[in-house]
């Protein structure tokens, strides 16, 4: 995938988008989001997010989320807004109806709740990320929880980048975060917790990769004695911020 950076006025959109939302750093979500320990099989929130064409659920989801800062986090946003500053095409028209169908499968995934009234602007209330259908209020998130940079909007990343990267970001943030180096493995049992499928690994990573926000390396550990192999993730989640879409050093794979 080649990052190809959006249309100025469309980062102008998102810059005005997080300077209302006076968010400086992160935008935050549960770890039951993206990684399900509980559930057989596995079924965290976002795998549901990503089933079929999950991308346009992906980011309309992550940038309300980012808009509605304080709890209840609420906000109202017309759908034209959203498409435009998603880079959507005919965001007036096939955008608004790609957005709202967006919102309806979120819906349905109790992830968000629309008031609508003839004449007047949605209402949208972001609920609880970890599926639970309950009130959302991210100043209660306990130990473990996974931030995206601001950079995510504010630089345009979200619009270039596709869905499954976006998403592979949400999952790599979680498996290091709190580490200094954002390295991390992902051993078998863990990644079934993900809840999504090898080609989506396989497929995400090249994208991250190619975006210049990922490096894979093999590397060699010991398990009950005997050498294995196993791919270490480094994540530059950090060229979020430094780098706008497309001009971040390409990452390396080296893996297996």
């Amino acid at each position: 995938m080649v990052v190809i950076p959006p249309p100025g006025g469309v980062v102008s959109e998102l810059e005005e988008a997080v300077r209302i939302s006076q968010r400086k750093t992160t935008v935050r979500l549960p770890q039951a989001f993206a990684r399900d320990m509980v559930g057989t099989p596995p079924a965290p929130p976002l795998s549901a997010v990503m089933q079929g064409r999950g991308e346009m659920r992906l980011k309309v989801l992550l940038t309300t989320l980012m808009m509605a800062t304080a709890p209840p986090h609420n906000i109202k946003v017309r759908p034209a807004e959203l498409a435009s500053m998603l880079g959507l095409r005919e965001p007036g028209t096939a955008g608004v109806r790609r957005v709202n169908e967006a919102f309806k499968s979120l819906e349905a995934l109790g992830l968000v709740r629309r008031d609508r009234q003839p004449g007047y602007v949605p209402n949208t209330a972001i609920l609880n990320p970890d599926g639970s259908r309950g009130e959302w209020d991210d100043t209660k998130l306990e130990a473990g929880y996974i931030t995206l940079p601001i950079g995510l909007w504010k630089r345009g990343w979200i619009v270039p980048l596709s869905g499954r990267a976006i998403a592979l970001l949400v999952l790599l943030r979680e498996a290091t975060g709190g580490r200094k180096d954002n390295t991390g493995w992902i051993p078998g049992p863990r990644k079934r917790q993900y809840g999504l499928s090898e080609d989506f690994w396989a497929d995400a990573t090249t994208d991250l990769i190619a975006a210049g926000l990922l490096d894979v390396e093999a590397k060699t550990y010991k398990a009950q004695g005997e050498p294995r192999r196993r791919n270490l993730y480094r994540l530059h989640h950090h060229r979020l911020d430094q780098f706008d879409p497309g001009s971040a050093p390409t990452g390396v794979y080296n893996g297996i």
